[in-house]
């Protein structure tokens, strides 16, 4: 009952794999010298964007890392700054969606593959005794796995964030969670870009059977996957948004299926960021692989009029 319970919390919004007031400012928060809406330019290397349309409040649209140790964990003055400015909070869903007790089972239930499909039939006898065999040494049973998602047991299949008493979330820290938590401090709004039904959708869309390779290869590869985690943190603190689009591209399944995982959702957001920037000053934050590219969501916003600007810190950076 506790490993369902603890899948159950997680799952609310850890789903895609590698993984708001006035705005009047008195801050210190410094745009860049020159904005450009050209969408062909490189992006500047910035985490956190200001949202502009004439007739509209000010906004900001910050990119996210899904999970991060908190050593590597950072939230500036600057970014808070940005955040106090706003009355809302914008997130891929609403978390308190996910973590109300009467969704839970919903969740759960969507998590599981459909029809009797298992994990069993989606691999052959050797490479299922191989999972097999890494879950048993994380002191999670196979058989309370079968059913699940193959993608969401790649999200188990990490040592790193899994005891056998549960998630190991001591040393990691969540920008959703934290984000969550100042809103409801300060009284912000909570809204979310998506459902949490629409976001479990995305993996049926991906067939089962590449979700297990996928699951294969994490475990297979699991020193050259925390090689790419490593330069992927880095590359978030460096704030260098198109070396990490370049390094999500650089995977095989992602690149196959980005459109899914990525751009077509980043153009369902445009509306819906549009109407919700529209009505009051919003700080939406998203996966950070969302922002860049010619599908990203700061190319997107500006094709549709928006003027989005990097904001640095006081010294051109965090």
């Amino acid at each position: 009952m506790r490993l369902r319970q603890t899948w159950i919390g997680w799952v609310a919004w850890l789903v895609i794999v590698l993984s708001i007031c006035s705005c009047k400012s008195t801050s210190t928060l410094t745009p860049s010298a020159s904005p450009s809406t050209e969408v062909s330019k490189p992006l500047a290397k910035s985490l956190l964007w200001k949202i502009e349309r004439n007739g509209q409040p000010n906004s900001y649209l910050f990119g996210t890392i899904h999970l991060i140790g908190e050593d590597d964990y950072f939230f500036p003055e600057y970014m808070e700054e940005a955040f106090d400015q706003t009355g809302a909070l914008a997130l891929e869903f609403n978390l308190d969606d996910a973590m109300d007790m009467g969704n839970m089972m919903s969740i759960f239930q969507k998590a599981l593959m459909r029809g009797d499909t298992t994990l069993q039939d989606l691999m052959s006898a050797d490479d299922f005794t191989l999972v097999q065999n890494h879950f048993d040494e994380m002191g999670l049973p196979i058989f309370m796995l079968q059913r699940i998602k193959p993608m969401f047991l790649t999200i188990f299949g990490s040592g790193d964030l899994f005891s056998g008493d549960g998630f190991n979330m001591e040393d990691i820290k969540s920008y959703e969670m934290e984000l969550t938590s100042k809103a409801k401090a300060t009284g912000k709004e909570l809204q979310g870009l998506e459902t949490m039904d629409y976001q479990l959708g995305i993996f049926d869309r991906i067939p089962y059977r590449v979700q297990a390779d996928m699951l294969l290869e994490s475990i297979n590869s699991a020193d050259v996957q925390t090689s790419e985690l490593d330069s992927l943190i880095h590359l978030y603190k460096q704030q260098d948004l198109e070396k990490l689009d370049a390094l999500i591209n650089a995977s095989g399944p992602t690149l196959e299926y980005r459109d899914i995982l990525l751009d077509e959702r980043n153009r369902n957001w445009i509306p819906v960021i549009d109407s919700l920037s529209g009505k009051q000053s919003t700080f939406f934050a998203v996966g950070a692989g969302h922002l860049p590219g010619s599908q990203g969501v700061i190319k997107l916003l500006r094709k549709a009029g928006f003027q989005v600007t990097p904001i640095f810190g006081p010294n051109g950076s965090d």
